[in-house]
């Protein structure tokens, strides 16, 4: 999943609290979609929890009226864990998009989709749909560190990690310490009357009110840090930036208390100040800013590679439908294949749950299809997308094909979208974008006695189709997890979860594709 995106927060994950340090340091078809997409013109358009123990298969001891029956609810779990073994494998290097990892995560997928019988549905008669996109990755270790004569350097992806993407961008910085309260802008309690931040580094608790970077940036801030509750994550890096940036960086709440401690307050203080600023009501006065100054001095550097544009792939198969008329249109599923690469220093970012494991399962879902293909009126779309920790560019680009011609985006029937799939809840989650998809997942868990939630909305590429009226649904557990980490690895996986989420996906795929 798009964290910071989670994917743009992704973009936080939910992983970064309601308060921050902001370091200011420097239906009808028109016609068949039956043929390899043409190229088109590409449109540029980021959690942490216990591992659970592994959900009891259930299987229905009788069959509901109308219920698929037979091998395809056997998806094969051990099959697709070995898939996600690949995938996973140190030697991909985390699966960055375009680099030599995912070129070969990708040729296996394709590989494994041809053996089973699945035709491509790529450029020029392959399961390759290649695209341009831009990236930027990291060109040197981060670093933070206090200055001065008790100078202290803090520790990459333990004590803190960068943002980049929008007001966060490439720089080093170095300055002396504010407090900047929430970052309010106006009113007798302006924050920023309270304090200039200009050359300073200002430290920001957002109380839950909007962050102030770019009114940061504005006023001569130099970079924004963030503070968070939980687990240090990896965020996705989106390669588009506004005209003013700063370097952003989050840290662990220990590493804000000791930036804090020359003032004798602790960031616990501070968010019950902001809080209280925030916090008036009727004609009571409002308290006055918290801002203030500090002695101690911060050292910021994100170094970034300039943007650069890139050749990326997904992969496309298809299994053509059965009925001449309604093979015209198609459902899709699958999930993204890249994940957040590798850091400067050589540490690999496995991604196993985030998301080698929505492709592996989408390999055992098309073999599972594939044995039921008579039944299939409408034909199915297996694919995994590339660039989705950019900002779902690889499913923007798939599905702009379609919106280029007239008639081709009616045909799509839906998307489910397999991401985050493979730890670590119980209980079957469907994102809530679209309703029609939400009740046919609820129905398909309902059919194999397992339990099933609402989720959240966003975070992933089916917000690529939403957009454009296909409906999507993100299907995944309640529990997915921690992502974006040196955690996620493959020993938090069960072939069981990747067993029972393929089988919910194999019921909501056969419903819409058999149906009329």
């Amino acid at each position: 999943m798009t964290p910071v995106r989670l994917r743009a927060a992704r973009l936080l994950l939910g992983a970064v609290v309601g308060f921050a340090l902001a370091a200011v340091v420097a239906g009808a078809v028109a016609g068949p979609i039956l043929a390899p997409s043409p190229p088109y013109p590409v449109t540029f358009a980021p959690e942490t929890s216990a591992v659970t123990s592994s959900p009891t298969l259930i299987r229905p001891t009788t069959t509901p009226a109308g219920t698929p029956t037979g091998n395809v609810l056997d998806v094969d779990g051990k099959r697709a864990l070995d898939h996600l073994a690949f995938f996973a494998a140190p030697a991909q290097g985390g699966r960055y998009t375009a680099s030599a990892g995912y070129d070969r995560s990708a040729t296996y997928m394709a590989d494994r989709l041809a053996e089973i019988g699945v035709e491509p549905w790529g450029d020029s008669g392959t399961f390759f749909q290649r695209f341009r996109m831009p990236l930027v990755d990291l060109a040197a270790t981060p670093v933070l560190a206090r200055t001065g004569p008790d100078a202290k350097s803090y520790r990459h992806r333990v004590d803190f990690t960068e943002r980049v993407g929008g007001t966060f961008g490439s720089g080093t910085v170095d300055g002396p310490l504010v407090f900047i309260g929430s970052g309010i802008t106006s009113g007798p309690a302006s924050d920023f009357d309270a304090v200039d931040v200009r050359g300073k580094v200002a430290m920001v608790i957002t109380g839950g009110r909007a962050d102030p970077a770019r009114d940061l940036a504005a006023r001569g801030a130099l970079a924004a840090i963030y503070v968070s509750s939980g687990t240090l994550l990896k965020f996705s890096y989106i390669s588009r930036f506004e005209g003013t940036t700063i370097p952003g960086i989050v840290v662990t709440t220990s590493v804000a208390d000791e930036l804090l401690a020359p003032s004798g307050k602790r960031v616990s203080d501070l968010i019950r100040e902001v809080q209280a600023q925030g916090g008036r009501t009727g004609s009571s006065p409002a308290p006055a800013s918290p801002a203030f100054e500090l002695s101690e001095r911060v050292r910021v550097s994100v170094p970034l590679t300039p943007v650069r544009e890139v050749q990326a792939t997904n992969v496309v198969g298809l299994l053509r439908g059965s009925d001449p008329d309604a093979a015209k249109r198609a459902v899709i599923v699958g999930g993204h294949l890249d994940g957040v690469g590798t850091d400067p220093d050589g540490t690999v970012f496995q991604a196993a749950n985030d998301n080698a494991s929505g492709p592996a399962v989408t390999i055992e879902l098309a073999r599972a299809l594939a044995v039921r293909k008579a039944e299939l009126r409408s034909s199915v779309i297996f694919v995994a997308f590339a660039g989705e920790e950019q900002g779902a560019l690889g499913s923007e680009r798939f599905v702009e094909g379609f919106s280029a011609i007239p008639g081709r985006r009616e045909s799509l029937i839906g998307y489910v979208n397999l991401d985050v799939v493979g730890c670590c809840g119980a209980t079957i989650s469907a994102s809530v974008e679209s309703d029609a998809m939400v009740e046919r997942v609820q129905r398909a868990a309902e059919r194999l006695g397992l339990s099933f939630a609402r989720g959240g909305r966003g975070g992933s590429d089916q917000e690529s189709f939403n957009r454009r009226g296909v409906p999507g649904t993100l299907l995944n557990w309640s529990d997915i997890g921690t992502i974006h980490s040196t955690d996620d690895t493959i020993d938090k996986i069960t072939a069981d979860r990747l067993t029972t989420i393929g089988r919910v996906a194999a019921l909501v795929v056969l419903e819409m594709a058999a149906g009329p």
